[in-house]
């Protein structure tokens, strides 16, 4: 028999009553969630932001630092026009700085007469130019940390004249110099010199060294082009920009500090030139303790690979190949005999000697060479060993037209 209506309805009733504690309870973790989901108090849009590609910083004849940043033009930055920078019409960037007492007060300067705010976590380049590096690249080591959006990873690099000057060439195959800056620096050829490796040597009482880049003019052209060309190392005693480790010597310096990348070498055989790239290399350096005078074992292994020969030499005989590969073993000990003259006549370690002899003998090393390190480091003895192979001779080892003749 079928219950009355009022009675089946009060099981119901009951069950709600039990159940609303617990949506209440759900309800009361809910809403917190709805309220943080509503949207970001602190967004920043795209559009209110001035991307930083690259930046340079320059002391002017008063003392007061000139401040210049590169900044793209959103209304510029549609498809690749077929050119870099100045090509089709019109630069797809913009150019401005200002000066201050500071290098802060005049960023601050240039961000009054900006509608967007200058955003520096895609800068990758700082260009300091050749007078500040004189005086003393401390400075930057101030500013740049104190901003939570610059990133420590970013490449120092000194130029001569003015940083402002690098930064309004117009190289072709990019369209932004400071694209041209970074690929320099970081290549396959080079040493990256960031920020953090830098403070990280200044921090030690150490000798850093900086990407040297000058602007070039292109050749053989009717409208020559303003390029960038690496020319070696700043060298750098403490602080200050102190000289250029140019060819042979920045070569040299790859070796001693153990970063071989690949370099070209090109010398006489038989009265004839050779070129040959190192591919490949490894130095190991050996220091011993003699009294008061310090003497560097330098131990190389050299790899390389012939990429013209105009000697017309057999290099499928086992002496001829011998003979080449002492020629490069001399090549390379020249190149890190004339970087050792450099930096003992300045005083500078750039190749981070004393961290070696640091590691192999630390209680001498606070003892009694910390202290005179420099002046012990003028009079060290160096002997250098080259063991050289020639791994490629390519594909032929003779010029293709002599093979008849």
């Amino acid at each position: 028999m079928e219950a009355p209506f009022h009675m089946r309805i009060i099981p119901a009733r009951r069950e709600m009553r039990m159940a609303h504690p617990k949506r209440l309870g759900l309800l009361a973790l809910l809403i917190p969630a709805f309220v943080c989901l509503t949207g970001c108090w602190d967004r920043t849009e795209t559009n209110d932001i001035a991307f930083v590609l690259t930046s340079s910083v320059d002391l002017e004849d008063d003392g007061k630092y000139r401040v210049s940043y590169l900044l793209p033009l959103p209304g510029s930055m549609g498809g690749a026009s077929g050119g870099g920078g100045g090509t089709a019409g019109g630069k797809s960037y913009y150019i401005d700085s200002e000066v201050g007492n500071t290098v802060r007060e005049a960023t601050n300067k240039l961000q009054m007469r900006m509608s967007r705010r200058l955003f520096l976590s895609h800068r990758r380049t700082i260009v300091i130019g050749e007078k500040l590096a004189k005086q003393g690249i401390g400075v930057m080591f101030d500013s740049v940390p104190r901003s939570p959006e610059s990133r420590m990873t970013s490449f120092l690099v000194v130029t001569k004249g003015k940083g402002s000057d690098l930064m309004n060439t117009e190289p072709k195959f990019e369209r932004f110099p400071a694209e041209v800056i970074r690929e320099l620096t970081n290549s396959r050829q080079s040493i990256g010199t960031s920020t953090k490796d830098i403070g990280i040597i200044l921090s030690f009482n150490s000798d850093p060294i900086l990407t040297f880049l000058v602007p070039k003019e292109s050749q053989g052209s009717n409208k020559p082009s303003h390029e960038i060309q690496m020319i070696g190392y700043g060298q750098f005693k403490g602080d200050r920009l102190v000289g250029i480790y140019e060819k042979q010597e920045s070569e040299g310096l790859l070796w001693l500090r153990n970063q071989v990348k690949e370099h070209m070498f090109t010398f006489p055989t038989d009265g004839k030139e050779m070129s040959i790239l190192v591919t490949k290399g490894q130095t190991k350096i050996k220091p011993q303790l003699q009294e008061d005078k310090v003497i560097f074992d330098v131990i190389i292994e050299a790899s390389g690979a012939v990429r013209e020969d105009l000697s017309n030499l057999d290099l499928n005989k086992a002496e001829v190949m011998r003979k080449v590969e002492r020629k490069l073993s001399e090549q390379i000990s020249k190149s890190i005999q004339s970087t050792i003259k450099q930096m003992q006549k300045e005083g500078t370690d750039s190749a981070q000697l004393g961290l070696i002899v640091w590691r192999s003998y630390p209680n001498e090393w606070y003892e009694s060479i910390e202290e005179n390190w420099k002046d012990t480091f003028k009079k060290a003895e160096f002997r250098i060993h080259v063991n050289a192979s020639i791994q490629e001779t390519g594909l032929i080892n003779k010029n293709v037209i002599n093979e008849g003749m």
